[in-house]
């Protein structure tokens, strides 16, 4: 029970580190005393430091308080949970490399049209990992592994909602439009009939090499969290760094959209 708790404590740690920065008082006190890439590196160094201390504590315990999952034993039940997260690391990749078209893109902050992924889902990034966070729940083999993706799903899923409002109170009208005319879970907009897809605008690059990368971890599953976590925290933080990197120069370049 304390190695669960533990988990459950030092999510808590991460997610309020992320909100309370977030928050627009505090954001806006930290930018008019360092200045926005100030801010940017204060709640990136928070952000790694607690994030680090989560995985490494779970890499550490991740076979304490063993627990079984009876889907685990339906093995087609356990294959399409496994797809199915397939399916979701797929749209975080995705949401990764096109990062920097997203209106919520770190020096971006500019509403255009839904295009190409924002058609399937507003939040590439969030929903991705909330659906490979879902599906590994169900299969976790210990309460703390457990216990670290049900805080994986309601971080993805509450951090895409905060940013919603954030954005909206930044962005107002142009950004609530771009909201009600989206979704945050993959194709909800679509059968609702509040957007429509359009193939031919789709990163399908982007999706191949999320897949790729899906399948290509699923061959290094076991080792994933040897060394204490550090193959998982250096490639968030050197994603992280290069997401916000791309943002940057993309702002930097004329207002051409691509």
């Amino acid at each position: 029970m304390q190695e669960g708790l533990v988990t459950a404590l030092l999510w808590l740690l991460f997610g309020g580190s992320h909100v309370v920065l977030s928050i627009r008082s505090i954001r806006t006190r930290i930018v008019a005393r360092l200045g926005g890439a100030g801010f940017i590196a204060v709640y990136s160094l928070v952000a790694i430091g607690t994030f680090a201390a989560l995985v490494h504590y779970v890499a550490q315990h991740r076979f304490a308080e063993p627990q079984a999952s009876l889907l685990v034993t339906i093995p087609p039940v356990r294959g399409a949970l496994i797809a199915l997260s397939v399916v979701g690391f797929s749209l975080f990749i995705a949401g990764v490399l096109v990062y920097p078209r997203l209106p919520m893109a770190t020096f971006r902050h500019r509403v255009m049209p839904a295009r190409g992924i924002q058609q399937l889902t507003r939040h590439p990034f969030f929903s991705g990992i909330a659906i490979w966070a879902a599906s590994h729940a169900l299969l976790a083999p210990s309460r703390v592994t457990f216990v670290f993706f049900i805080g994986t799903l309601v971080f993805s899923f509450v951090g895409g909602m905060h940013q919603d409002r954030r954005l909206i109170a930044e962005l107002g009208e142009p950004y609530r439009a771009y909201v009600a005319s989206t979704s945050f879970w993959p194709f909800v907009a679509v059968i609702t009939k509040r957007q429509t897809i359009d193939w031919r605008e789709q990163p399908w690059f982007a999706y191949g090499v999320g897949i790729g990368a899906s399948l290509g971890l699923y061959h290094v599953h076991d080792h994933i969290l040897s060394r204490g976590g550090a193959y998982v925290i250096a490639a968030v933080t050197a994603g992280s760094f290069l997401a916000i990197l791309n943002s940057r120069v993309r702002a930097r370049r004329p207002r051409k959209e691509s």
